[in-house]
């Protein structure tokens, strides 16, 4: 397996606006900071559809940067998700109540297993509340009349101007619903969504990778296999919901590898922490260099942020010492395969 080192990379995009001409990164501003949480939109010129909303308390920002952007609510044929997680799709019954006035044919374009995770959200909201507190917003059911489901590795029932599909390739692993929507023209991967499907990445000028193993539905086995069917789809542009895009196949190349590298070293040192002494405390002091320089200074500088990104990484070990028996989930159960 190679060293990965931290070096410069061209293809890192962590600004808000256009990434290319069809394709519109948003700064949710999650969490009261910025680069840490992202939705996209999808422009023809004509229709738009979203992939991820945030939580419902983002709703208001989005749609204003979408006008900002030049993108109009009412042209939005609808979104689709990568996963029901509350940063994700935790504000879709509050976008829904606000585009059925905007436009009557709006949709949820998803899965019926994401549907099913968001109608029954209680002990994932109990949950995420006890790790990022009022931060975590609502999730009510949507009602039946907002979804149109679709496939898993199926395309949404959209023909773009274009010529454009957008595919949901099931990438379970971070969780057992996840897609990762994708922009397929000729055969080509134009730009995939991968969400949370293979990590993400908090680093400004260079990749270096950080794990989606949130609790209590990570499992490893499954999140390395989506990892080796998204790379083999070549992707061009890689989006992340946690934060910013990868552009250029050798840069994307460069953080699935970079990804494997350190899944397996951290998977491997939480292992040997846990059997030198099982404690959460112990494992995360032991593992504490696996984490070197990668949450960027400029989003640790931020007020507040030590805390969060402190949670995160407790939670993320959390979510490994499940997967391996370690632990037992706590507020929301484990799904079942």
């Amino acid at each position: 397996m190679p060293e990965y080192k931290r070096k410069v990379f061209m293809g890192i995009i962590r600004k808000q606006g256009w990434v290319n001409p069809g394709l519109y990164m948003i700064d949710t501003m999650q969490f009261n900071m910025s680069r840490i949480t992202a939705v996209f939109c999808y422009w023809d010129g004509k229709r738009g559809v979203l992939m991820d909303i945030g939580t419902s308390d983002n709703i208001s920002r989005v749609l204003e940067v979408l006008d900002e952007a030049g993108i109009p609510a009412s042209k939005l044929a609808g979104i689709t998700l990568s996963h029901y997680h509350f940063d994700h799709g935790g504000g879709c019954a509050e976008l829904w109540k606000r585009m059925k006035f905007i436009n009557e044919d709006f949709r949820i374009f998803t899965t019926s297993r994401t549907k099913e995770f968001l109608q029954n959200a209680e002990g994932h909201v109990r949950g995420a509340g006890t790790t990022f507190g009022a931060f975590v917003g609502t999730m009510e059911s949507v009602p039946d009349e907002a979804f149109e489901i679709v496939g898993e590795d199926c395309s949404l029932p959209i023909e773009f101007a274009d010529g454009a599909k957008i595919k949901l390739v099931h990438s379970p692993g971070h969780s057992p619903d996840h897609c990762s929507p994708s922009v397929i023209r000729n055969g080509r991967v134009e730009f995939m969504f991968v969400g949370e499907a293979c990590g993400t990445f908090y680093t400004e000028d260079c990749i270096l990778t950080t794990p989606s193993s949130m609790p209590p539905n990570f499992r490893y086995n499954e999140y390395m296999e989506s990892l080796s069917k998204i790379r083999a789809m070549k992707p061009e542009m890689t989006g992340f919901c946690h934060f910013g895009v990868i552009s250029g196949r050798d840069d994307v190349e460069y953080f699935f590898g970079e990804h494997v590298s350190f899944m397996e070293r951290l998977r491997a040192g939480i292992i040997a922490a846990f059997n030198e002494n099982p404690s959460t405390a112990r494992v995360l002091e032991k593992t504490a260099s696996l984490w070197e320089n990668r949450f960027d200074r400029s989003l640790l500088d931020v007020s507040g942020s030590d805390s969060f990104f402190k949670n995160l990484r407790l939670a993320l070990t959390y979510g490994i010492m499940i997967d391996l028996g370690f632990r037992e989930p706590r507020y929301e159960e484990r799904a079942g395969l």
